[in-house]
Formats: structure tokens, C-alpha cells, sequence
């Protein structure tokens, strides 16, 4: 299934919002080079999921199409605060079409999907993570805000919002207390990596089978840009740079950074095409015209 985890990263004075997931598909057989985070045609927020494809991957391309639809949502006029409300009226809109039910039952499937929906919203001016689910007592897709731990010291401020299986959330939860504690953050200071370092640790251990493949990590900055960042997977040594999931291939260049996963601090540059390479590229582009 899924362990995504969104959180604010702040770094001196600099703040961004740090999405990341890992990227396997499970149903009889692992998939792992998938995306579950989705950039929306507007610079400032994505949308990932956890759950079941079938209810997935419908709703979300429906959330890209939506916007497409309405000036408004991509021009960004409409604040992230407002987007929230029409993907989930979208939702709800959509699964209002559901037709064809078994003999006997009156009512669709309840979706067995969440999403986070993650960005800058420039009307409050902060960075902002709702997790839009199914309630069952309403009918319908509602939304609760990602919240800051308590406990901290004045000026601490810790954002995270976790979405998947309940026992990888659990196990990622309970990891990350104990390395805060390690290293004395527990109620001081703010968010680094730390997250993706209990997501890359639990993917690497296997045990959760539910998880697995690259991290996928997309980062949103206070300038109201996201981008996708690359990460060497399964390390560094190895050369091969994952995007939203999927493991270039040797033609295949990201514009972005991209991250070591045993020291997530800081991203290199994109690692240059080399000759033969830039040449295989040249060939298959030719071959495709």
C-alpha cells in the first residue's frame, strides 16, 4: 500500500514542505516505480495518496483535470485554503456517477483511499497539509488539517501529516520519536530530513512488505514552486536516479537536484549525459520521428 509523510522542513531561516512516499503497488505482485504524489497544474501543491488504485488513480487525475477546468484553480487566484474545498466537492461529484451496483446494494463502495493535499497558501502565508478522507456518517469526502506537535519550546514549531497503512505509520511515528530523542529534538527545533530517513530505514528493512521502491520526495518552496527531486536509489554508489518513483533510464535527465539517501541534507546537481548516451538519446528520438 503506502507510508507518505509531508512535513515542514526549516533550515535557518528558510522553510519548504517536504513530501515524500515510498513508490510500490501491491496486488498479487510488487510494482515498485510508481508515483503517489502528483504536482497539479499550479506551481504551489501537490497531491499524494494512500490506499487502493481503483479509487486512487481516478479521483486524482479527476483533482488535475478539475483544476485544468476552473481559470481560477490554476491561475492560483483561488488560494489553497479554497482549493481544498472544490477538490473535495469534486470528489463527491465524481463518485456520484458510480452506477452498476451488485444486486441489492443501494450505495457505492466506500473509496478505500485518503489523500494529502500540500502547499502555500498565499492568503495565510504558511505552508499548509490537509489529509481529505471518506467519512462514512457524512457520505462523503471531508478534510482534517495537519497539526503542530505540542510539547515544544518557545519557537519550535514541528508540521508533519502521515497517510498509509496503519502499521507502517505506527512503525514511522514511533522511529521518529526515538531518533529525535537521539539527537535531542525531541521538543526543540524544527523538522530536517529526519522524516525521510525513517521512511528510507523502514522501505530498506522489509518489514513491511506493503512498502517498498525508491522515496519519491517533491518539495514545495515559500516562492510557491514545487518540484520533484531526484534520489539516488537504492544508494548513492549506485548512479541510478529515482523521479516520483520511477528509475531514469540511462537517456532520461532531471533538471532538479538530486538527493543522496544516507545524507538527504543538501541535493547534488543532476549527474551530466554522457557521450554515448547523449548519442543513444539522439538515436531513439530519431527512431521515434
Amino acid at each position: 500500500m503506502t507510508l507518505g509523510i509531508a512535513w515542514l522542513r526549516t533550515i535557518g531561516g528558510v522553510r519548504e514542505l517536504v513530501i515524500a512516499s515510498d513508490s510500490r503497488l501491491s496486488g498479487g505482485q510488487f510494482w515498485d516505480a510508481n508515483p503517489k504524489i502528483m504536482l497539479l497544474p499550479r506551481s504551489d501543491a501537490v497531491l499524494s495518496f494512500a490506499g487502493s488504485t481503483s479509487d486512487a488513480y481516478p479521483l486524482m487525475l479527476q483533482a488535475y483535470n478539475s483544476i485544468r477546468m476552473h481559470p481560477p484553480a490554476s491561475s492560483r487566484a483561488l488560494d489553497l485554503e479554497d482549493l481544498k474545498g472544490h477538490l473535495i466537492r469534486m470528489f463527491n461529484h465524481s463518485r456520484s456517477f458510480i452506477s452498476g451496483l451488485p444486486h441489492g446494494q443501494i450505495a457505492p463502495d466506500e473509496p478505500e483511499a485518503l489523500f494529502m493535499l500540500s502547499g502555500y497558501s498565499w492568503k495565510k502565508k504558511a505552508f499548509r497539509v490537509w489529509t481529505l478522507h471518506y467519512d462514512r456518517s457524512l457520505h462523503g469526502f471531508t478534510f482534517r488539517p495537519a497539526k503542530e506537535w505540542g510539547g515544544q519550546t518557545v519557537g519550535s514549531a514541528k508540521l508533519i501529516a502521515y497517510a498509509g497503512d496503519e502499521g507502517p505509520v505506527q512503525a514511522a511515528k514511533a522511529e521518529l520519536v526515538s531518533l529525535l530523542r537521539h539527537r535531542a529534538k525531541l521538543t526543540e527545533g524544527s523538522f530536517d530530513m529526519e522524516p525521510f530517513e525513517v521512511l528510507r530505514d523502514l522501505i530498506r528493512s522489509g518489514a513491511h512488505p506493503s512498502i517498498g521502491g525508491p522515496v519519491q520526495v517533491v518539495k514545495i518552496y515559500e516562492h510557491a514552486n514545487a518540484v520533484p527531486v531526484g534520489v539516488y536509489w537504492p544508494d548513492k554508489k549506485s548512479g541510478t536516479v529515482s523521479v516520483l518513483g520511477r528509475p531514469l533510464m540511462s537517456y532520461e535527465k532531471t533538471q532538479w537536484g538530486v538527493l543522496d539517501p544516507d545524507a538527504p541534507a543538501r541535493a547534488y546537481p543532476a549527474p551530466a549525459l554522457d557521450n554515448a548516451t547523449s548519442e543513444e538519446s539522439t538515436g531513439n528520438q530519431a527512431a521515434a520521428e
